[in-house]
């Protein structure tokens, strides 16, 4: 396929770059991410708003990142993967990675979702309702949230595969596509062709064709939920062994400990924020500890330690179903260390025991002045965020399948 350019005084033939030496898939994600407007989302549904790139490579626990997540400024969420097609294979894989994508947001609240788009950002509040109103988006925040919701619960969304080439294998997809049950979508493959040209004076332009190459109609099924309201039984919080042993035995310096601590954690959890808007807040659970709760009747227990010269942050899992649950987090461990290690933090260790224990600690040697103390208060915020960030979901979803 050849491009054509005429004016007054020549004529130039354009050629394609041909598939394999297009774009890496990187590079084609933010050049879409940087312009959502390259994308022929009108083509599929002229009701559409403006475009808003909300971010690049959106983490969905335990199925992948989402190459880029776009928004309009009325809330309808489009999803977009990245792929150089070099054989069917590739092609039958990305469909069913964005299915698999497609699917787990349809098993997402507002509130997950708000929570991986405040990780992805670093942005905090709600993010998704800020760029859509910096777009021109005029819907109150609480229809914009409603509006969302029930497209998540729906599983309703705009799947968009974009590769530099599609060149058969359309029918085979459309008949993947219509098997997959429990969700409505419209799904769009996107061929973005490559050209290049150089002018007069040697300097080499960029030409970005896409076209939409095949769609399907919304696929609208039954979907049955069953939503039965729980009772939450809060246990009793287990303090850190770390803060047992080292418990200063002398009455006064106890209750000078307790002034210090009362003061340094009133801070704490003045600073203390989390990306996930539907965590509980954090709570003193006593001198030298604070405790933040998780599902499953599960804490982060967040300390310091004057005689051990350390702070931590603890998840410790007790009892049969405490290890289970252990177990269950431990699959997916290495991703795990991933989300802290992309946080700049260090990975936790897993200790194993009769009470298995997730548990992060730093080096802060007493005495501890104010400016230790700051730093403290940071490491401690950062460290509970991302333990929630990287332990609520997933033991949220394990909640979902015990009452499934």
């Amino acid at each position: 396929m050849t491009l054509v350019l005429i004016d007054d005084d020549a004529t130039q033939v354009v050629r394609r770059v041909p598939q394999g030496e297009a774009r890496r898939e990187a590079t084609l994600r933010d050049l879409i991410a940087t312009h959502p407007g390259l994308l022929p989302v009108y083509d599929l549904d002229p009701s559409y708003g403006r475009l808003i790139t909300v971010t690049r490579e959106l983490a969905i626990p335990g199925v992948g990142f989402i190459d880029i997540l776009l928004i309009d400024e009325n809330g309808r969420l489009i999803v977009v993967e990245c792929k150089l097609w070099r054989n069917p294979q590739a092609r039958r894989e990305v469909v069913g990675q964005i299915l698999d994508y497609a699917r787990e947001l349809a098993r997402f609240s507002y509130e997950d979702l708000q929570r991986q788009v405040s990780i992805a950002t670093r942005r905090q509040g709600n993010v998704l309702y800020t760029l859509a109103q910096e777009a021109g988006g005029n819907l109150p925040e609480a229809d914009f949230v409603d509006r969302v919701s029930r497209d998540l619960a729906a599983g309703r969304f705009l799947l968009l595969v974009v590769g530099d080439g599609i060149a058969e294998g359309t029918k085979r997809i459309g008949e993947y596509l219509r098997a997959q049950p429990g969700l409505a979508f419209d799904f769009g493959l996107v061929e973005m062709a490559e050209y290049r040209r150089t002018d007069a004076s040697g300097t080499e332009h960029l030409i970005m064709q896409p076209r939409l190459l095949a769609q399907t109609a919304i696929i609208e099924r039954h979907v049955i939920r069953s939503e039965v309201a729980g009772i939450a039984i809060e246990d009793i919080a287990v303090v850190p062994s770390d803060v047992v042993r080292t418990a200063s035995p002398l009455p006064r310096a106890a209750s000078d400990a307790s002034t210090r601590w009362r003061s340094f954690v009133g801070r704490l959890l003045g600073e203390m924020r989390f990306d996930d808007p539907g965590q509980p807040p954090a709570r003193s659970g006593g001198t030298g500890w604070i405790r933040v709760p998780l599902p499953q009747g599960l804490y982060v227990n967040v300390y310091r330690s004057s005689s051990a010269g350390h702070i931590g942050a603890q998840v410790r899992f007790p009892n049969a179903e405490g290890r289970a649950l252990f177990d269950s987090l431990a699959i997916d461990r290495q991703a795990i260390e991933a989300e802290f290690a992309r946080q700049g933090l260090a990975p936790p260790e897993w200790r194993l025991g009769d009470a298995p224990e997730i548990v992060l600690t730093a080096s802060s040697p007493a005495p501890w002045d104010d400016a230790a103390e700051a730093e403290q208060r940071g490491w401690m915020a950062r460290v509970a965020n991302q333990m929630v960030n990287s332990l609520r979901p997933r033991l949220l979803g394990t909640e979902r399948e015990l009452a499934a």
